[in-house]
């Protein structure tokens, strides 16, 4: 499916050195409401900040961060400051060794373990994602950014809950998702000239966040009990609001 409906302007912030920082804003929900813009802000590191991308974002008052790399990752590509920022949250998801096993295996290997790892963080990073949706029950933390070090995958997740908690349809958040492809797109070229045998793991494929939410549905009886029951999603809160009436 096309997805230049969901690429629509505004969404990509135009940074010098921060890939893939893109607002939530816009989204319609199945209830007849959008998501507001300038609340929710989804992205890759912050390491590569410039001068101009720090104005541009405390323009936007960027009061919180939720970061959910590694010690390591955080070590290699420190976040950049901003003025406007109150608190940064750590909620590292560690991937694991699974990621080895990709760059070691064959490409349909590789997409077999992709699909294995979304459908493990599911269940193992639920600790984290829990509480980052509590820190969004609470409209003082807003705007709030969250990322990790592409912005595709920990954090896809993390947009694909939201979404799915606030009553977007599943083909939006689909599309939502697939927009790191595009976003990215020439980063990944480079990755991949660099690291070949890292295909399925640097690319963003819509079977990825497909088999999250089969995950989902198997173990915890679908995307409303697991963002209500396991992650402790305020929806109705979240949906007055994180949400308004459509134009």
């Amino acid at each position: 499916m096309n997805t230049e409906h969901y690429d629509e302007p505004g969404r990509l912030l135009p940074l010098e050195g921060v890939h893939n920082l893109r607002d939530l804003g816009g989204y319609p929900t199945q209830e007849g409401r959008q998501l507001r813009w300038g609340l929710l802000y989804r992205a890759g590191d912050l390491h590569g900040l410039s001068s101009k991308d720090q104005a541009f974002l405390e323009k936007r008052h960027i009061k919180t961060i939720v970061d959910f790399r590694g010690t390591q990752e955080k070590t290699r590509a420190p976040d950049g400051a901003l003025a406007t920022l109150v608190q940064t949250f750590e909620l590292p998801i560690e991937a694991g060794s699974i990621l080895d096993l990709c760059a070691a295996e064959t490409e349909v290997r590789g997409e077999a373990l992709m699909q294995e790892l979304y459908g493990r963080l599911v269940e193992i990073a639920r600790p984290q994602y829990r509480k980052f949706f509590s820190i969004l029950a609470d409209p003082a933390h807003t705007p709030l950014l969250f990322h990790c070090s592409a912005g595709k995958d920990r954090t896809g997740l993390a947009a694909a809950f939201i979404l799915s908690a606030l009553g977007v349809d599943r083909e939006r958040i689909y599309q939502d998702y697939l927009l790191s492809a595009a976003y990215l797109r020439e980063m990944i070229r480079q990755w991949l000239a660099a690291e070949p045998l890292l295909e399925a793991v640097l690319s963003v494929r819509r079977g990825y966040l497909e088999a999250a939410f089969a995950a989902i549905d198997a173990a915890f009886g679908g995307i409303n009990r697991y963002v209500q029951e396991e992650l402790g999603a305020d929806t109705a809160g979240m949906r007055e609001w994180y949400t308004e009436a459509s134009p």
